[in-house]
């Protein structure tokens, strides 16, 4: 009896769709890892969200000392002297806002370039146009930034093929929707107040008697601009998470301990 060669093997091939960790998808290159720079990322902007509400309720304690000032009961350094834990707030936040927006831009171009991995194509926000955005992103009142997460958002779905251009109607999040509606009416509660400086409850420019003038005409503004923000950074928080989870889950990227 002869000798008979062996069967061939079975198709051991990944599944349709699948993308290895560090691998290529439809074009050539590799992921890169987001799990360290997310946790930064949540991090500052909590830090930014307590720093927000501290300052909101500071202002709050300040409202007898401020229409003393206003009403030129007390002097601009006696008013300066209670003054010291806002500013302190107002300080962490500002060194909150450089670092968060530096990891953000770093955040979303690395969402950007491995979806081109992931075949994601035509891309609307390139990795390079991302950067763009994030910096002047503020002057569309957010709304260029509210296209920038939907497309990332899309091309995050790891049930989508590689290289699949149906990528584009896949459904989005609605934390991006109320995310862009709390933006908008901040915005509008400034507006229609004919309050144009900047807008949120911390304020770290001007004298102290424009500040004490702010608090003492303005607080129920500044009240209602601080309660917008907040909810709008916790919503943001939320969508940050859910599509850091989401994209790692198409890379395949585990998450860091």
């Amino acid at each position: 009896m002869s000798d008979m060669p062996p069967p061939p093997p079975p198709n051991m091939g990944p599944p349709p769709g699948y993308v290895a960790y560090g691998g290529g998808g439809a074009l050539q290159g590799t992921f890169k890892r987001i799990g360290g720079l997310t946790k930064w990322l949540v991090g500052l902007l909590i830090v930014s969200f307590v720093m927000q509400l501290i300052s909101l309720l500071v202002q709050f304690t300040l409202r007898n000392s401020a229409d003393e000032l206003v009403n030129e009961s007390i002097t601009s350094a006696a008013f300066d002297d209670k003054l010291g834990l806002y500013l302190v707030v107002a300080a962490l936040a500002g060194i909150a806002s450089i670092a968060q927006i530096v990891i953000l831009i770093i955040w979303t171009f690395r969402l950007a370039k491995n979806g081109q991995v992931l075949g994601r194509q035509p891309q609307s926000f390139s990795p390079g146009a991302t950067i763009a955005v994030n910096i002047l992103g503020g002057c569309t009142l957010g709304i260029l930034n509210f296209f920038m997460w939907r497309e990332l958002w899309k091309a995050a779905d790891s049930e989508t093929a590689a290289g699949d251009p149906s990528w584009k109607q896949r459904a989005v999040t609605p934390l991006l929707t109320i995310y862009l509606v709390l933006t908008l009416a901040t915005v509008a509660a400034a507006l229609s107040l004919g309050f144009s400086s900047a807008v949120g409850p911390v304020r770290t420019t001007g004298s102290s008697s424009d500040l004490a003038k702010n608090i003492s005409d303005r607080l129920p503004f500044i009240a209602l601009s601080g309660v917008l923000t907040l909810a709008a950074a916790a919503v943001f928080i939320m969508f940050v998470r859910q599509i850091a989870a989401r994209h790692m889950q198409a890379t395949r990227e585990s998450a860091p301990s």
